[in-house]
């Protein structure tokens, strides 16, 4: 019975299996193809604008050197209306303080010029380092005849000075020379800081410094060289072609150039030797009043020189009456300029005649006197 209910199942499921499968929906259309991406074109490269970078201003003595000087020395000039600097032909110059000031000093070493007036004895300083300087006073009651001391103990200056400016940096300040002791006269010069120590009693009327003027001055000491050294004049090697030595002392070379300095016999008041400036190419003296070059040194005075500024390329002396050309050799200008930037003083004290002091009035160099040339 069991087998027979079974397949009575069987038949009764058999109509439904034959029946025809349901139709399939219909088939969908392909998707339509994507749109080919738009092709932008890159936009055209910004134009490039080159901006010119305005130089740095030079610092004033670098400029002045290259637009005033042009491969020449730079002349500075005290004026009445103030201090110029101009070019060794006068054809180019610019002024570069309308302050009025008595004398004058460019130091090479701290890159200031220096500036001093009588009337109150202020001390003032224009710093040649920077673009567009202006003078700024560092002290008031500043004498006359003021030294200066630099690292290693070059001092410039008056033999005799009692007071210097120390630019020393580890001493910086105004100075006084003490007295020397009884019984040491020969001894080196002793000198103290205006301000400090124990010897106030001793101190002179020293120098007032102006606020903010120590600061400044440390500033500028801090650019010398412990290794700083001044240029003075060498030996020369051999005696002067024209000279005895009588007539003639031990010449001296005149920096770097082919300058000498020779001191030779002449003529003022009393018989003495001024240094003369002679040529070792050609082998002959500089006449300064007339820019000529002779054979023997010269027996006026007027062609001596004491003290003079060395220009730093070595084309011209500043002495005390003016400038001399040496690049040709050329005339003495008088009143032409006081100094030379970045140039150095050199001292040259007269010396006494071998055969002692004769005077001009000595009947025994009557005759010689006047037939010395003029």
């Amino acid at each position: 019975m069991a087998n027979f209910a079974r397949l009575l199942v069987i038949l009764a499921l058999l109509p439904a299996c034959r029946q025809s499968p349901a139709p399939a929906p219909p088939a969908l259309p392909p998707p339509a193809p994507a749109p080919a991406p738009e092709v932008v074109a890159p936009p055209p490269p910004a134009a490039v604008v080159a901006v010119a970078v305005p130089p740095l201003p030079l610092p004033l003595d670098e400029r002045l050197t290259a637009q005033i000087g042009q491969g020449h020395a730079v002349l500075l000039d005290l004026r009445e209306d103030g201090v110029w600097a101009k070019s060794l032909d006068g054809a180019r110059k610019e002024q570069l303080a309308a302050t009025a000031a008595t004398w004058l000093w460019p130091d090479a070493q701290t890159r200031v010029l220096w500036l001093w007036r009588e009337a109150d004895g202020a001390l003032q300083a224009l710093d040649l380092a920077v673009p567009l300087p202006q003078p700024v006073t560092v002290a008031t009651g500043v004498p006359v005849g003021l030294a200066w001391l630099w690292p290693k103990r070059a001092m410039v200056g008056p033999d005799d000075a009692r007071l210097r400016l120390s630019l020393d940096p580890r001493d910086v300040g105004f100075q006084f020379g003490l007295p020397p002791e009884p019984g040491r006269w020969e001894a080196p010069r002793r000198w103290r800081t205006c301000g400090r120590g124990k010897a106030k009693r001793l101190e002179p009327q020293c120098p007032v410094l102006a606020p903010g003027a120590e600061a400044l001055l440390r500033s500028w000491a801090g650019r010398i060289s412990a290794e700083t050294r001044l240029a003075g004049l060498g030996r020369a090697g051999a005696q002067p072609i024209g000279c005895t030595p009588q007539s003639c002392g031990v010449a001296h070379t005149l920096g770097a150039t082919h300058w000498w300095l020779v001191p030779a016999a002449v003529w003022s008041d009393c018989c003495r030797r001024g240094h003369q400036l002679y040529d070792a190419r050609t082998h002959r003296f500089l006449r300064l009043g007339a820019g000529k070059l002779v054979a023997n040194p010269s027996g006026d005075r007027r062609d001596t020189v004491e003290s003079l500024w060395l220009c730093p390329l070595g084309d011209a002396i500043v002495t005390e009456s003016g400038v001399v050309p040496l690049e040709p050799p050329g005339a003495l200008r008088f009143g032409d300029a006081d100094a030379c930037l970045g140039g150095q003083p050199l001292r040259t004290p007269s010396l006494p005649c071998p055969q002692g002091d004769q005077c001009e009035d000595d009947p025994a160099n009557a005759a010689t006197d006047e037939a010395r040339p003029r």
